[in-house]
């Protein structure tokens, strides 16, 4: 199967949240992505994960956020915060996304 890379994955992602502000929905962060880096997505990309209804890109982008959580660049959610499913840089994460522009 012919995957875009998670490195890949995570820089775009990275690079959505620094030209937005910091902070992002999913659903705005993954729009984002599309839109600035679509056509490189692989027809792979694009057929559906067959847990969910995502596709396999968004999904794998998910499993991103959450290594990237792992290692401090991006806000955890937290239990009932009014924020839940906000995609959000943390200090550390704006440093990291910097030199990517």
């Amino acid at each position: 199967m012919n995957l875009t890379p998670h490195a890949t994955l995570r820089k775009w992602l990275l690079e959505a949240l620094r030209e937005r502000g910091g902070s992002l929905s999913k659903q705005e962060a993954l729009r984002h992505m599309e839109r600035t880096h679509g056509s490189r997505l692989t027809d792979d990309d694009r057929l559906p994960q067959p847990s969910n209804q995502e596709t396999k890109w968004e999904n794998r982008t998910a499993w991103e956020r959450r290594r990237l959580v792992e290692e401090g660049l991006l806000e955890p959610y937290h239990a009932g915060a009014a924020q839940r499913g906000q995609w959000t840089l943390t200090a550390a994460g704006w440093i990291a996304a910097e030199p990517l522009h």
